[in-house]
């Protein structure tokens, strides 16, 4: 195949980035909180670009490069991202050190879901919150007092960012005379810090509260404006309101986009549609893949709270990166042996954190690849090396203790450190750094070498930091148990559990019942 052919099919570029990208930084995202990330690295001395999708508002700011577009292709790995973004008049390739995903939500209104349509007295919250920050007029009603209704977490649940905007517009709605505000709701969410406080304060004030646990109010509408039916819960009588005005709450989520970035990471049907995985592995910014980062709605957040906190996270987490850059290049990653590799490209499919690039042959970035060893072991040729897996990966010496306990280095270990030595007795604990670099050879091996029970900790599921490597392992014992079971030994003397720092119980279950079946046997 030749050179030409290959760079045309295969679109993950590993060409190292020159020096000067380094500290040039991609924003996805041009709120408030784009905004705010861009002026921290400028001020840090970071060379930044705000993209903001053609739809929305540009800012104005001088200071900052920002520009309107989306990413029409991108690739490549930490200091070497390869972006090409589609404006109005052109695209444009630009080369960054780092990707951060700082984009506004995607707001889904519910007045549809209602069974309404628009008028000019309805509005999804974020419109009446923008209509009033920029000047706008309530309409007086010939009585002289104006109405507001408020629906809240009726039809779907909502985030508690959506509560703080409720209030936030009832903080300016306060000053109005003559208005009274409504509020149809089933759920509060005031968990935020001084939430419940502000809506204590605005009860207090008069705002009326009703949370109904079952039957939603019913709202007819006409020519002639809306009605508001419902019975009261508390009284359980019988009400209408004609409000001048309905606003609705919205369900937010992450926006379209975020693909180009979920397609860089091979691991990304396991978590989409958001960047980050809903795993305490990944309870900040970052995301599977180096120099990609996740802020607000990009890992599904939208509370003030979270994102004034991301927007900090994600300035010093790239901080360090470069850092410890020298460091981590220098640390231990997975080699291909290129003379084994038939160019399958199962590594490149597999691997959690898309460290694996393809241009004419794989190659394996080592500041991407965090040496979990899954693509060692799937590969089908064995051309893939990690020093550091050795003899837990390829038992090749016969060993007098009866078990064998394999940890995951970030659960299994830990959790094996709380157990009293005695239960430990007679059983060798082998740390890996994934369960995920197990392959059922590896396991049936230590079996061949004289071990008479084999115990597999990895983590729980969706707690994995490849991933899905504790789900691999889990499905590899699998196919071990069956090979033993074929060979007239019993497969229940290989198991695999799931645990973490906090359960060493279930490892002291698992060894117990293990050496009691040893016993009986």
């Amino acid at each position: 195949m030749s050179e030409w052919l290959t760079q045309s099919v295969f679109l993950k570029g590993v060409h190292r980035m020159p020096q000067d990208a380094s500290r040039k930084v991609l924003i996805l995202g041009g709120d408030e909180y784009g905004i705010r990330i861009a002026q921290i690295l400028k001020n840090n001395a970071f060379d930044s670009t705000v993209l903001i999708e053609p739809n929305e508002k540009c800012p104005s700011n001088p200071d900052l490069d920002i520009i309107q577009g989306s990413i029409r292709s991108i690739s490549g790995f930490v200091g070497n991202f390869s972006v090409q973004i589609e404006t109005a008049s052109k695209a444009r390739d630009s080369r960054f050190g780092f990707i951060i995903a700082a984009p506004p939500p995607h707001r889904e209104s519910k007045v549809n879901a209602f069974g309404l349509h628009d008028s000019q007295s309805i509005y999804n919250l974020s419109e009446f919150k923008h209509y009033l920050n920029s000047g706008g007029t309530l309409p007086e009603r010939k009585d002289g007092w104006r109405h507001i209704a408020f629906f809240f977490d009726l039809k779907g649940a909502s985030d508690i960012s959506q509560f703080e905007t409720l209030v936030s517009v009832l903080d300016r709605l306060e000053a109005q005379n003559r208005l009274q505000a409504y509020v149809f709701t089933r759920n509060l969410k005031v968990a935020a810090p001084g939430l419940d406080a502000r809506f204590r304060y605005h009860r207090q004030r008069g705002v009326v509260f009703f949370k109904f646990d079952n039957d939603d109010p019913a709202i007819d509408q006409d020519g002639n404006g809306s009605v508001i039916k419902f019975v009261e819960p508390l009284l359980r009588e019988e009400m209408e309101l004609t409000p001048d005005i309905m606003v609705f709450d919205e369900i937010l989520g992450p926006p379209d986009s975020l693909k180009p970035i979920l397609n860089l990471i091979p691991s990304s049907p396991a978590f989409a549609p958001y960047l980050q995985p809903e795993s305490s592995r990944f309870q900040g910014v970052e995301t599977p893949k180096a120099g990609i980062y996740a802020v607000g709605a990009a890992r599904g957040v939208f509370d003030v709270e979270s994102l004034n906190a991301d927007v900090q996270a994600v300035t010093v987490s790239i901080q360090k990166a470069l850092r410890e850059k020298l460091e981590l290049a220098s640390r231990e990653a997975a080699s291909v042996d290129h003379g084994k590799c038939t160019f399958c490209l199962t590594c490149l499919r597999l691997c959690p954190h898309g460290a694996i690039g393809f241009i004419t042959r794989p190659e394996i970035d080592p500041l991407s690849c965090r040496a979990c060893g899954v693509c060692v072991t799937e590969c089908p040729m064995g051309a893939i090396q990690i020093r550091s897996l050795g003899a837990s990966a390829h038992p090749t010496e016969t060993v007098s203790t009866p078990i064998k306990l394999i940890v995951c280095a970030k659960s299994g270990l830990q959790a094996a450190a709380k157990i009293d030595s005695g239960i430990l007795s007679n059983i060798e604990i082998i740390t890996v750094q994934c369960a995920g670099s197990l392959s059922a050879v590896s396991l049936l091996e230590y079996f061949r070498n004289g071990a008479q029970g084999v115990i597999v900790a990895g983590c729980f599921k969706g707690n994995c930091a490849s991933i899905y490597g504790s789900a691999l392992a889990e499905q590899r014992v699998g196919y071990a148990a069956e090979v033993l079971d074929q060979a007239g030994l019993d497969p229940e003397r290989l198991e695999f559990i799931s645990v973490a720092a906090n359960t060493p119980d279930r490892m002291v279950e698992a060894i117990m019942k293990l050496k009691d079946r040893l016993a009986r046997n």
